[in-house]
């Protein structure tokens, strides 16, 4: 048996080394791994430690995966098992950092790597914030071109009358028996969803509203968050905008 790391190359491995590291063996969330134990020399465990060493110089300054959603740096790994197992360069992950102690005139070095890709869908998985399924489905209002799935149900209303107290004691009531019919919008959408509220928005305003229709009485706004989605990283832009019916 023997294990390559990028160009760190040694056999004298002292147990097989393909094991599973799992989160949920249940839901398939395991990814390939390799626990790597064996005997090196002096010089092979410089060799060794400089792989890490510009592994991890490299990898430090990126984002998180599970934020990013993109693999990053890794090193190469190839090797062979007992039977006909063998691996070609898998883009792995170290999640031991290599350690040695001494044996005669061998070092005894044990360290670990993971297949990044499959780790990394793990990840994904276990950070997806997609949908939450317990909420009650609000259903979509379209403005202009753009189709936003609501986050709260949007009929509301606003100037009702008012009740008043007398300096007797009584109560009368001021304004209109009646009550202004308001959308009270917050619903998702993407980048290019958001920039075409904006532009229906400027369009909007500029015109007379007709009997019926609806009239925006804010101006829209939207907050953006990352979410994981089925494993893909998305941009969701929550958009909040006011309209009144016009009477």
């Amino acid at each position: 048996m023997s294990i390559t790391v990028n160009s760190f190359t040694f056999d004298r491995l002292q147990a097989q080394p393909f094991v599973y590291s799992s989160e949920n063996v249940s839901q398939g969330r395991v990814a390939r791994s390799w626990a790597i134990t064996g005997l090196v020399t002096p010089s092979e465990w410089l060799s060794l430690l400089s792989e890490f060493d510009t592994w991890r110089a490299s990898r430090i300054d990126e984002e998180d995966s599970a934020v990013s959603g993109v693999i990053g740096t890794t090193v190469s790994f190839s090797g062979t098992g007992p039977g006909s197992q063998s691996w070609t360069n898998v883009s792995c992950w170290f999640t031991e950092a290599p350690q040695a102690d001494d044996v005669g005139a061998y070092l005894r070095v044990s360290f670990t790597l993971i297949d990044a890709t499959e780790q990394l869908a793990i990840i994904l998985k276990s950070a997806d914030n997609g949908a939450v399924s317990d909420l009650p489905d609000f259903g979509t209002i379209t403005l202009g071109t753009t189709t936003l799935t609501l986050l709260k149900p949007p009929d509301v209303f606003a100037n009702g009358p008012s009740v008043e107290q007398a300096a007797t004691g009584s109560h009368y009531i001021t304004g209109a028996l009646s009550a202004t019919e308001v959308k009270d919008i917050q619903g998702e959408t993407d980048f290019t969803g958001w920039e075409n509220i904006r532009a229906w928005y400027v369009e909007q305003i500029a015109a007379v509203p007709l009997a019926g229709s609806y009239f925006p009485i804010s101006t829209p706004t939207a907050t953006a968050e990352n979410r994981i989605v089925d494993g893909i990283k998305q941009t969701v832009y929550i958009v909040s905008i006011l309209l009144v019916k016009i009477k």
